[in-house]
């Protein structure tokens, strides 16, 4: 499939929660735009409005049998820890163009996802469902961490977060992108009820057999749709020059450019792009200063980048702003 896509099996499950019944032939697992699937997500909340939480509580009640592969791994993991750490190593089997991660600082433990598309917009639903799933595994292995649970989420309050901090008796947060934060303890949490364990062979099975399906999913992706998530991604956090993007891919800078060619595209357009679509969100879903957005893409100054946005976007980007917002931004 062309451009980012999910399998279909969430959405389905989705519709169950919400609507009751499924609204569409969405049962045989194929795949769908991603774009369209949250599409769909934005309108099940909406539908449901007076239920604040009703696509977080769909995603709590989620089978696990929906995710595909990953979902059964999932339902036979030894641990809590094992459980998160194969849905972020293999989400990829279940949705493309997604930052995932999981990582320990001091005594907490982050689940942070994104997707890495900025044009897909609004997307809190999706979020929503998401982190509703992480917070059901979680409470799986430790049934009485609801309150152990925090979770965050990009972009502006939302009338949800009433509902789901009713769910968790926590505070929503938050930040640039979403995340569930859970004590480092529960890491080791094994399931309570003896019944529902599982022989280790049974989930070393799974594991191989993502394995396989991420390598073949890899194995079919354009050079360039792995360059723009690399891009996207790492924007920011870490080092995007062509020898690092190149290393991270396991292949020389010279098959780099030579596969980027065959596709008929380069490393600086990709870069340039993907720098266009990051400053488009910053500017129009954030206050931050011109100047730190200039940094952030990798600009020693806010005039090259407003030099370089006018070029990628036809105006400047304190126009942009200025023509969302009405008011000066600040430099």
């Amino acid at each position: 499939m062309q451009g980012p896509w999910i399998i279909s099996g969430p959405l389905a499950a989705v519709e169950l929660a919400v609507l009751g019944a499924p609204s569409g032939e969405s049962k045989d697992y194929g795949t769908l735009p991603l774009r369209a699937f949250v599409a769909s997500l934005e309108r099940l909340a909406a539908f449901a409005a007076g239920d604040g939480a009703a696509v977080w509580r769909a995603g709590e009640t989620l089978n696990l049998a929906h995710l595909g592969t990953v979902g059964a791994a999932m339902a036979v993991a030894p641990t809590l820890g094992a459980a998160l750490r194969c849905f972020v190593t293999y989400f990829g089997t279940v949705q493309s163009s997604t930052s995932i991660g999981l990582e320990q600082e001091g005594d907490l433990v982050h689940l942070h996802y994104r997707i890495l598309d900025e044009t897909i917009w609004p997307r809190r639903a999706d979020a929503e469902l998401t982190l509703g799933i992480v917070a059901s595994t979680v409470r799986r292995y430790a049934p009485d961490a609801r309150r152990a649970i925090t979770v965050q989420f990009e972009g502006p309050e939302r009338g949800s977060d009433r509902g789901i901090e009713t769910r968790l008796q926590r505070p929503v947060r938050r930040g640039e992108d979403n995340c569930l934060t859970i004590p480092a303890r529960l890491m080791d949490a094994t399931l309570a009820d003896p019944a529902a364990r599982r022989e280790a062979g049974e989930f070393r099975d799974c594991l191989q057999q993502l394995s396989r399906d991420l390598s073949a999913m890899r194995a079919l992706q354009p050079v360039s749709d792995r360059v723009r998530d690399l891009l996207l991604d790492q924007t920011g956090k870490g080092p995007t020059d062509q020898d690092s993007v190149a290393r991270a891919l396991a292949m020389s800078r010279r098959t780099l450019r030579r596969k980027l060619e065959a596709e008929g595209t380069s490393f600086n357009e990709l870069g340039e792009a993907c720098r266009c679509s990051i400053g488009q969100a910053l500017l129009t879903r954030t206050d931050l200063p011109i100047v730190e957005i200039a940094i952030r893409l990798g600009y020693s100054d806010h005039t090259a980048f407003s030099r370089a946005f006018a070029r990628w976007c036809g105006v400047p980007p304190r126009v942009l702003r200025k023509g969302l917002w009405g008011a000066s931004d600040r430099i």
